[in-house]
């Protein structure tokens, strides 16, 4: 085309040539906004002979422009099939690996539990503007120090036995799943995650026969809406004392306690390990003596004391390498009959954690085919009623992500302990995709994928900066999303028809907390080591492109 010298044929030219250019590109799938010419690709869709595992608009686009048939992805042997002008198809970014981006879910996680700070925060320590120091007059009734800690969820209630279960499960995914947390680069933080609340463990041993297990009257702190900076009433502090009993939350803390210590042990930091592991045995000694349940005040009542028995024996056995712990163990799983399958493994049941543990000690089939049992039956061709219509494990519709996520950490668990790991890897894969948005086409983790959650259950995000009062009509009321965001937090997720709306007075659904992360993180990092070492199936890879 001959440019034309007068400004109105310029014109016309331009938009000529634009013209060309869209009718171009409509050609091509579609990438991100105003992609360079290399990154614009054909559309295709990878199959599989198992309809469960592969969703049929599992798209990827790729630069091969070759005829349809078999070929590898990811060292995966899968079948494409082109499909020609999909106009409909959108992408975010083309990523250079076929999964969810595992080392933003890591870090981001971590985030939030930085955001779940208790007491004092040193600015050089502060990772989130909108939280500082708070709540520094926890004490207990003879002033002992009882501030740190986590807050356990959308409240601000110091609850012990979730918090150390919480932590337990963070220490064991970085002695599992190290080379996850150092491609992340997330070591480190994590490593200073769970010292935040070991060190608050310790505090809370006041005597040797004295232990504070909560802080915060839930009742009175659930009837007040504020940011923890601005809690100054007076806390109530609970406690068990040499004629009380609790070996369920003081065992399960002596069980964080030797975590944490292996965790450090294997870092190289045998000073803070030597000290974990002693508070862990006093702790031990504490739980044993006087047998039962804790008084649990209303709030995450158990009922079993033998499975948290045998966690905190297993790992005391891991930390110290004594026999007796081992010993322990076995027989406590023995006397309180642990072979049966949990209702699921989470902060009211560590059974199935401690099964795995003790086969990889022991390697004892009794221990292996009790897991397995548990596992293989809650697997979806076993047990297709346990499901939603769109594929979620579905134990429970108050936090259901929670209980998927927990199932999907021991399933990784196994699954390197050579226990199936196809098949849990797998399900691991497609409960976590769900949960990620894959499923229903939008995302459970707040700033991560699509239409991810923004007014969930949480007080301190809810409000606005500090030097701005929180009030019910900035906050509670607040018909947007929450001031700041939560970043990296899993809500509590759907009901049992895959209905879930982002409504922050909805706690069931929406609310946040320590445990479902710890769960949903460790998960991650199952995940993540798995592709280090190349191990992950096709189901991880062939994801819906529409990620964070």
């Amino acid at each position: 085309m001959v440019p034309l010298k007068s400004e109105n044929a310029a014109r016309f030219n331009m938009i000529v040539l634009f013209a060309l250019m869209i009718a171009s590109v409509r050609t091509m799938c579609r990438t991100t906004p105003e992609p360079p010419e290399e990154n614009l690709v054909n559309c295709y869709v990878y199959e599989s002979s198992d309809p469960v595992l592969w969703q049929e608009d599992d798209q990827i686009c790729d630069g091969d422009d070759e005829d349809d048939g078999e070929e590898e992805v990811e060292g995966h042997s899968v079948k494409k099939r082109s499909l020609g002008d999909f106009d409909d198809y959108m992408i975010k970014e083309r990523p250079n690996k076929l999964h969810h981006r595992f080392n933003v879910l890591l870090n981001n996680s971590i985030l939030f539990f930085e955001a779940q700070k208790s007491g004092k925060i040193f600015k050089s320590h502060q990772k989130l503007y909108w939280r500082t120091s708070s709540c520094l007059d926890d004490e207990g009734f003879q002033h002992e120090d009882l501030t740190g800690g986590w807050y356990d969820a959308g409240d601000n209630v110091k609850f012990n036995f979730p918090m150390a279960f919480s932590t337990a499960v963070l220490a064991w995914s970085l002695i599992e799943f190290p080379d996850a947390y150092r491609e992340a680069g997330a070591y480190d933080d994590m490593l200073d995650t769970i010292k935040w609340t070991c060190d608050y463990f310790i505090k809370c041993h006041t005597r040797p026969n004295e232990y504070y297990y909560q802080v915060a009257d839930a009742n009175v702190d659930h009837s007040n809406w504020q940011r923890p900076e601005d809690i100054y009433y007076h806390r109530d502090p609970f406690r068990i004392q040499y004629d009380g009993t609790g070996s369920d939350v003081i065992g399960s803390t002596a069980a964080a306690l030797a975590t944490c210590a292996v965790a450090y042990s294997d870092a190289g930091m045998g000073g803070r390990a030597r000290v974990y592991r002693e508070e862990a045995v006093d702790l031990y000694r504490l739980a044993t003596n006087n047998i039962g349940k804790y008084p649990d005040n209303g709030y995450y009542i158990n009922n079993n004391i033998g499975d948290e028995l045998v966690w905190a024996a297993t790992w005391l056995h891991i930390a110290t390498g004594e026999e007796q712990y081992l010993q322990d163990a076995e027989a406590y799983f023995e006397e309180y009959k642990l072979r049966g399958r949990s209702y699921s493994f989470g902060w009211g049941d560590t059974r199935e954690g401690s099964k795995l543990l003790l086969y990889k000690i022991t390697n004892k089939a009794t221990y292996k085919d009790a897991f397995m049992n548990y596992m293989d039956t809650l697997l979806p061709f076993n047990s297709p009623h346990l499901y939603t219509p769109k594929g979620l494990f579905m134990r429970n519709e108050w936090g259901s992500l929670r209980y998927a996520a927990g199932a999907t950490f021991v399933g990784l668990v196994g699954a390197k302990l050579g226990l199936r790991p196809k098949v849990y890897r797998e399900f691991a894969c497609n409960q976590t995709n769900y949960m990620l948005g894959d499923n229903i086409r939008r995302s459970f983790v707040i700033g991560y994928g699509v239409d991810p959650p923004c007014r969930p259950h949480h007080r301190a995000s809810s409000c606005p900066d500090l030097d701005t009062p929180c009030t019910n009509q900035n906050s509670w009321n607040n018909p947007g999303c929450n001031h700041h965001q939560l970043v990296g937090a899993m809500v509590g997720g759907p009901d049992a028809n895959d209905e879930w709306t982002d409504n922050r007075k909805d706690y069931i659904h929406n609310e946040v907390a320590c445990d479902y992360n710890a769960v949903f993180q460790a998960t991650i990092a199952g995940l993540a080591q798995a592709d280090t070492e190349r191990e992950l199936p096709p189901a991880c890879f062939i994801l819906s492109r529409r990620v964070g």
